[in-house]
C-alpha cells in the first residue's frame, strides 16, 4: 500500500498541474541524474539538463496554460517541483528556481490584473516569451560588499533611456539566461532609489563570465555578469525605493522566494537518504544493519526528514492562504516581518535538517561516500550552501533579524 502520510514521504503536489509539471521533471530524472556527475566533475554549466528541462515546459510551469506553460500557482506545488529537480541535480534545482520564483511573481501580477497598473513592468508580455520558450530569466542581485539596500550597479538618465554599469555575482542560469532581472542604483537627481531593470542578455555591454568555481552547486552557472555602458529604454527601468533605506515592505518577494528555495535542499537531503537506504540494500550493507550505530543514523535521517518536510508544507500552506487572495505588494509592514521571519526560521530548520541527514548518509554508506565523484560527496558540498543563501546571510543578519522582529526592535 502507498504510503498516504506526507512526513513519511516527499511533498506531493496539491494541485493537478503541479503533478503534471513534477511528472515531466521526473521523466528526465534519469537523464539528469547522469548529466549531475559530469557537470560536477567538469566544473561546468549544466547546460545540457537545463534545455531538457526547457524543452520539456518545466521553465514555463509558472506560466499559464494559455501562455504555454503548465499554470502552476501554488507556491507549495513551485517548492514540491524545485525538490522534485533536486533530487536528481540540485545545481539544477537552484538555476531553475531563480528563473521560476520571478516567472511566478509574473504571474501572480498578472492574475491579480495589476499588470497595467502605474509602477508595473509589462509582466503578461514575458509570460508570453517564458511560455514560448524563448525567455529564460536570471536574477542578477547579489554584489560582493554589498547588501540588498545598498547596490553599487547603477543607471543613469541619458537622452536614449538608462545606462548600466555593474558588476553582479552568483548569478545563478547566467550562461544560459536570455535576460536579467536587476537591481540597481537609479542615480535621480540628489536622491538616488533602489529599482529594478530587465536587461536583455544581447544588449551590448553584457558580459557573462561563466566563472563559477563554487566548492557545490557547480552545474548552476551562479558566476558573474558584467554591465558596461548598457543602455536600456527608459521604461524598462522600475523605481522600487529610496536607495540605502531598508524598507519592510519589500521583505514581502524576499520571503517568497526564500521559502520555495528551501524545496533544493529537501529534494538533496531525500536524495542522500535514499542513496545511504540503497547501500544497506545490498548485500554488504544488509550484514551492518544490525548495528545499533546504523539504526541511529537511519532513526536519525527519519527525524530530520521529518521535521523539515513539516515545517516546510505548514509554512508554505500559510503563504499560499494569503498569496492566493492578496494582491501582491498591497501587505502591511508587520505582515511583512512576520512572512519573513517564518521564511528565515523554516530555512534555518531545513537547512540543518539537510545537512544532518546527508553527514548520517555518508556514515551509513561507509568510505566510499567519501570518493570525489560519489552522489553524497557532491551532497556533502552542495548542502553547504544552505547556509549562505537565506534572504538575510551572513548568519549574523538572520539572527539580528529574527531577534529583532521577536523582540519588536526592527527598524524595516
Amino acid at each position: 500500500m502507498a504510503n498516504f502520510l506526507s512526513l513519511n514521504s516527499e511533498l506531493r503536489p496539491a494541485t493537478t498541474s503541479g503533478e503534471q509539471a513534477v511528472a515531466a521533471v521526473m521523466k528526465l530524472h534519469g537523464f539528469l541524474v547522469k548529466e549531475a556527475e559530469v557537470s560536477d566533475r567538469e566544473g561546468r554549466f549544466a547546460r545540457q539538463s537545463v534545455q531538457a528541462l526547457v524543452d520539456a515546459g518545466v521553465f514555463a510551469a509558472a506560466a499559464p496554460t494559455d501562455l504555454g506553460g503548465f499554470g502552476v500557482e501554488r507556491l507549495h506545488d513551485l517548492t514540491v517541483l524545485t525538490a522534485s529537480i533536486a533530487r536528481a541535480d540540485p545545481s539544477v534545482a537552484v538555476a531553475y528556481y531563480m528563473h521560476t520564483a520571478l516567472a511566478w511573481y509574473f504571474a501572480r501580477v498578472v492574475r491579480f490584473e495589476a499588470d497595467g497598473e502605474p509602477g508595473y513592468l509589462p509582466r503578461r508580455e514575458w509570460l508570453e516569451a517564458i511560455g514560448a520558450r524563448r525567455m529564460l530569466l536570471c536574477s542578477a542581485v547579489a554584489e560582493r560588499g554589498a547588501d540588498y539596500w545598498n547596490l553599487a550597479t547603477t543607471a543613469k538618465p541619458s537622452y536614449n533611456g538608462w545606462v548600466v554599469n555593474g558588476r553582479k555575482i552568483l548569478a545563478s542560469i547566467s550562461p544560459a539566461a536570455t535576460h536579467f532581472y536587476c537591481r540597481l542604483k537609479a542615480e535621480l537627481g540628489q536622491l538616488p532609489q533602489l529599482a529594478s531593470a530587465m536587461i536583455p542578455a544581447d544588449t551590448p555591454g553584457v558580459r557573462v563570465e561563466d566563472d563559477w568555481q563554487g566548492l557545490g552547486l557547480r552545474g548552476s552557472g551562479s558566476g558573474t555578469v558584467e554591465f558596461s555602458d548598457c543602455v536600456i529604454p527608459e521604461d524598462s527601468l522600475l523605481v522600487r525605493g529610496v536607495w540605502g533605506k531598508r524598507d519592510a515592505s519589500m521583505l514581502e518577494g524576499r520571503a517568497v522566494s526564500g521559502m520555495g528555495l528551501n524545496g533544493v535542499y529537501l529534494g538533496l537531503a531525500e536524495a542522500a537518504r535514499d542513496e545511504a537506504l540503497a547501500a544497506l540494500s545490498r548485500p554488504s550493507g544488509r550484514r551492518r544493519t544490525a548495528s545499533a550505530a546504523i539504526k541511529t543514523s537511519v532513526a536519525e535521517m527519519e527525524t530530520a526528514l521529518t521535521a523539515a518536510r513539516g515545517t516546510l508544507a505548514t509554512a508554505l500552506q500559510d503563504f499560499d492562504s494569503y498569496l492566493l487572495t492578496n494582491k501582491p505588494q498591497v501587505i502591511t509592514d508587520d505582515m511583512s516581518r512576520a512572512m519573513m521571519k517564518e521564511c528565515q526560521t523554516v530555512s534555518t530548520v531545513v537547512e540543518r535538517a539537510a545537512t544532518t541527514v546527508v553527514d548520517h548518509a555518508m556514515r551509513v554508506t561507509g568510505g566510499a561516500s567519501y570518493t570525489a565523484h560519489h552522489p553524497l560527496a557532491r551532497a556533502f558540498r552542495d548542502v553547504r550552501a544552505a547556509a549562505f543563501m537565506p534572504p538575510y546571510s551572513p548568519p549574523e543578519e538572520l539572527v539580528d533579524f529574527l531577534a529583532e522582529v521577536t523582540l519588536g526592535t526592527c527598524a524595516e
